[in-house]
């Protein structure tokens, strides 16, 4: 199959080597109904946790038992084995593998946890997929992440989390107006390093954030 010209797969879960809370991968698979799903490296071992069966498999394996990847290797599942010494991480090829589906929306589990550098990079790994206009979200069991650099709603029955934060991306965000928060703006400049966006919450069952030009990293967030 050509990654690059099959259209079908239009919403696909990245599985990744970060902390995943069972519950929450089981939950996702139930809800999102994903038609593709690829694991990054020990984001193989959380899929076979929960008896998930991945349709592509990709990394350096360095944290994935031997047993476990030969078991997946028979069950005839493409996997593409890439060298410990690269200059791009499991979750980056990840990422590009599945942009070049096509797809119109991607979720990634396991981009956080303890190492921060992994974390941080994963985040800003969101612009790639900016670029090609596919909407992608980090999630975690408390975190919902993503990118916007157009006007955007939030919906009080689909939030992820009761705290929302709004940050800078670029270097600044112009003309940022806020209608329906708790904390309003007007036509407010947003610039990197200010902590102003932080913790904002709905007042009304939709929130409406505009801005003039800029990338906002948005932040659905709950204890």
């Amino acid at each position: 199959m050509d990654k690059t010209t099959d259209l079908s797969y239009k919403k696909i879960l990245i599985i990744t080597g970060g902390y995943i809370k069972e519950g929450l991968l089981e939950s996702l698979i139930r809800k999102e109904k994903y038609s593709f799903v690829i694991a990054a490296d020990k984001g193989l071992v959380s899929a076979n946790r929960i008896n998930l069966k991945p349709d592509y498999i990709i990394g350096d394996f360095d944290s994935v038992p031997p047993k476990l990847l030969s078991e997946y290797k028979a069950k005839a599942i493409p996997v593409e084995t890439f060298p410990k010494m690269k200059d791009k991480t499991d979750t980056h090829i990840a990422l590009e593998i599945a942009l070049g589906y096509n797809p119109s929306f991607i979720d990634i589990v396991g981009a956080t946890g303890s190492r921060m550098d992994h974390t941080i990079s994963n985040i800003e790994l969101l612009m790639n997929a900016l670029n090609q206009d596919v909407n992608v979200r980090i999630l975690d069991e408390n975190n919902c992440i993503y990118l916007k650099n157009k006007n955007f709603i939030i919906k009080k029955s689909e939030q992820y989390g009761d705290f929302i934060s709004l940050l800078a991306f670029s270097n600044q965000v112009n003309g940022l107006k806020l209608v329906g928060f708790k904390y309003p703006l007007n036509c407010v400049t947003l610039t990197k390093g200010s902590s102003l966006g932080v913790s904002n919450e709905l007042l009304e069952e939709e929130g409406r954030v505009y801005f003039e030009e800029g990338i906002l990293a948005v932040i659905e967030a709950r204890d």
